[in-house]
């Protein structure tokens, strides 16, 4: 049951927690496209909040296009949230190559790495050095992912042009001297710090999908490991689950 005594126990911001209770309204059809929602003082009733903070809830709807206010007309809704969520996560390694080779990058931070990446069991052995990156992949100049990555450094130096300017994965995938055997996807939900919030330009603890993905070689070896912030406006994932299907 919704009480606002929830809400205020959570350290994540009350106008954020609001804007998502209303974003999830709209998706599931309470406010259809082209409807108006409640004046701002009953959704402030509603919620038990100060009208200020319902403006600042429903401002964070409107920078995301979902809703316009109008003068003297009131907040209207003008899309689904999931009409705007254009990136399809993969779930194979076709999908996956074809979606990063499109992808606008641009460099943070590169260097050789001392540290070495927490390899899980599961993905392989740690190689002896690799390659950290991190940076920040774009659309239409709108930042919505965050991704650090290491490579082991023995590949990056096969071709550190293409590994600086490009996603890892799709120059991976044609490199006819790589030997990509096993790769892992894993997803998780979480919400953003402080600097992956200025980063892809969100609320402070703002909902994301946490991604990690690895890529081992026939010999066991780890030789990528990469964790990506997703904004969550953005994505979905459409899985086919019919039985008889590869996997099933």
């Amino acid at each position: 049951m919704f009480t606002v005594a929830n809400l205020r126990r959570s350290a994540i911001p009350l106008y954020t927690q609001i804007a998502s209770s209303l974003r999830n309204e709209i998706d599931m059809g309470t406010w259809p496209v082209g409807t108006k929602m409640p004046a701002i003082h009953q959704l402030a009733d509603r919620f038990g909040v100060a009208a200020q903070t319902m403006r600042q809830a429903i401002g964070l709807l409107e920078g995301e296009g979902l809703v316009l206010r109008r003068q003297g007309v009131g907040t209207v809704v003008q899309y689904l949230p999931r009409d705007l969520r254009w990136l399809n996560l993969p779930t194979d390694w076709v999908s996956l190559v074809g979606m990063l080779d499109k992808l606008d990058v641009r460099v943070m931070l590169v260097e050789a790495s001392d540290r070495m990446p927490k390899v899980r069991e599961s993905e392989g052995r740690p190689v002896g050095a690799y390659k950290y990156v991190k940076r920040v992949h774009y659309r239409n100049d709108e930042p919505f992912c965050v991704v650090e990555f290491y490579l082991a450094a023995e590949v990056y130096l096969r071709a550190p042009k293409m590994f600086r300017k490009s996603t890892v994965i799709p120059v991976l995938a044609k490199m006819k001297n790589v030997d990509v055997f096993k790769v892992g996807q894993s997803i998780s939900i979480g919400v953003a710090d402080a600097e992956t919030a200025k980063q892809l330009d969100i609320p402070l603890a703002n909902p994301v999908a946490r991604v990690r993905r690895s890529i081992c070689d026939k010999k066991g070896n780890a030789i990528y490991i990469a964790e990506a912030l997703y904004r969550s406006d953005v994505i979905h994932i459409d899985m086919d689950l019919s039985p008889g299907r590869k996997g099933q």
